[in-house]
C-alpha cells in the first residue's frame, strides 16, 4: 500500500520529535489519519471500444476522420471482401451435392431402398417357408433338423431386413443433417462475401484510425478506437494483496504525469472479480473529474484509493513500533500496544499509550 505526496494535504502533522541524549524519541499526539491503497493506470473515455471486422478484407473507404464526433449507427468504414468468393463457390457446390444426395430417389437412397426391398422379399419367402415346414412337422412330416435349418434362415432374413431398414433411415437422416449444415455454411459464407459497411455502436468520438484505405486487414484486427466525447474514467491496476480492501463507492485521488501539481478525484465504480495471473493485479474502474483540464485516452496516472480515514486519533510513527507490536517507553521498558489503521508513515494507537507519552525509537 502506498500514499502519494498529495495526501500530505489531508494530514495534519502534530507529532513532535525530540532528541534525548543519542536516542531518538517521539511524543504521542493526535492527528487525522487516512489509509489508502496505491494503484496505477490510465485515463480512458467512457464506453471505449475497438472497432473490428469479423472478416478479412480490403479497406475500401474510410468514412470518418480522427477527432470526429459520431452517432450510433453512423457508417465508419467500408470493406471489400473479395477473397471469400472462392469459399462461397465451394460452399455452393457442397450445398448442391448435399441437396442431390438427400432428395428422394437419389443414387445413395435408391441403392439402400433396393437393399431393403431385396431383404423384404427374402424375408417374406423365408417366413412362408418356415410356416409351411412348421405345419409339416406338426403333422410329423420332415425332420427336426431341416426345421431348425429353415428357422435359422428365417431369423437371419428377418435380421437382415431390420438392418437394411435401419441403415436406410440412418442414412436418410444423416444426409438431411449434411444438407442442413451445407445450407447453413452457404448462408454464412454468403453473408461474409461482398462489401461491408461497419457502423458505430455508440455516440462518441473517433480517437484513432489504424489502417489506411487500400490496406488488407485480417478478421478481428482493430480498425478504429471510439469512446465517449467528453466523459472519461480510469482503468486502474491494484495489487492482489490490496484488492480485498477496495470497495465500490470509495473515493480515489489522482496524480497525472501530464498535469503537474494537481490532484483530481473520482469514485470506484467497478471491480473486476479476477486476478491477472501474470501481473498479480486486479482491474478496477473509477470515475474521474477532469475539472478544467483536457483529457486524452491513455494518459498515465497514479492513484490512491481511500480505504479508511479517521479524525483526531492517537498516532505513532511506524518506525517506533517493533515486529511484536511493542514500543520502548521513556524509562526503557517495553510496552505492548494495539494498533488500528495506518498509512505509509503513521499508525493509529488503539490502546496502550496516552496522548503525550514519550516513546523511544528502537535501535537508535
Amino acid at each position: 500500500m502506498r500514499l502519494n505526496s498529495f495526501y500530505s494535504l489531508l494530514l495534519l502533522f502534530t507529532l513532535i520529535s525530540i532528541s534525548c541524549s543519542d536516542q531518538e524519541v517521539v511524543q504521542v499526539k493526535k492527528m487525522d489519519l487516512v489509509q489508502g491503497v496505491y494503484a496505477s493506470g490510465n485515463v480512458m473515455p467512457v464506453g471505449y471500444y475497438q472497432v473490428t471486422s469479423k472478416v478479412t478484407g480490403i479497406v475500401d473507404e474510410i468514412l470518418v476522420s480522427v477527432g470526429q464526433d459520431v452517432e450510433a449507427g453512423l457508417p465508419l468504414v467500408k470493406l471489400k471482401n473479395e477473397p471469400n468468393e472462392a469459399n462461397l463457390q465451394i460452399a455452393r457446390n457442397q450445398l448442391e451435392l448435399a441437396r442431390s444426395n438427400a432428395r428422394d430417389g437419389s443414387d445413395i437412397l435408391s441403392q439402400l431402398s433396393q437393399q431393403v426391398e431385396i431383404s423384404r422379399s427374402t424375408f417374406l419367402q423365408d417366413s412362408v417357408e418356415y410356416v409351411r415346414y412348421q405345419k409339416l412337422r406338426d403333422d410329423d412330416i420332415g425332420s427336426e433338423l431341416e426345421l431348425d435349418r429353415i428357422r435359422l434362415r428365417y431369423q437371419n432374413s428377418k435380421n437382415n431386413l431390420r438392418i437394411a431398414q435401419s441403415k436406410y433411415q440412418e442414412t436418410k437422416q444423416r444426409l438431411q443433417i449434411e444438407l442442413d449444415n451445407a445450407r447453413n455454411n452457404f448462408l454464412a459464407q454468403q453473408s461474409l462475401t461482398g462489401d461491408f459497411t461497419i457502423l458505430s455502436a455508440i455516440d462518441g468520438k473517433v480517437y484513432d484510425i489504424i489502417p489506411e484505405e487500400g490496406e488488407l486487414i485480417a478478421g478481428n484486427r482493430p480498425i478504429m478506437e471510439i469512446g465517449a466525447t467528453d466523459r472519461f474514467e480510469t482503468e486502474l491496476q491494484v495489487d492482489e494483496t490490496d484488492i480485498v480492501m477496495v470497495k465500490e463507492g470509495q473515493p480515489v485521488y489522482y496524480e497525472l504525469d501530464a498535469i503537474e501539481d494537481t490532484v483530481l478525484s473520482g469514485v470506484i465504480s467497478l471491480i473486476y472479480p479476477r486476478i491477472n495471473t501474470i501481473e498479480r493485479t486486479a482491474k478496477v474502474i473509477a470515475s474521474i473529474d477532469p475539472l478544467q483540464y483536457p483529457m486524452y485516452p491513455g494518459m498515465a496516472l497514479e492513484a490512491n484509493i481511500v480505504i479508511n480515514e479517521k479524525d483526531s486519533v492517537l498516532v505513532l510513527p511506524i518506525t517506533f513500533i517493533n515486529e511484536n507490536n511493542e514500543v520502548i517507553m521513556e524509562d526503557g521498558s517495553l510496552k505492548r500496544i494495539e494498533t488500528g489503521i495506518r498509512d505509509l508513515n503513521y499508525v493509529e494507537i488503539l490502546s496502550g499509550l496516552e496522548e503525550g507519552d514519550v516513546v523511544l525509537k528502537p535501535g537508535s
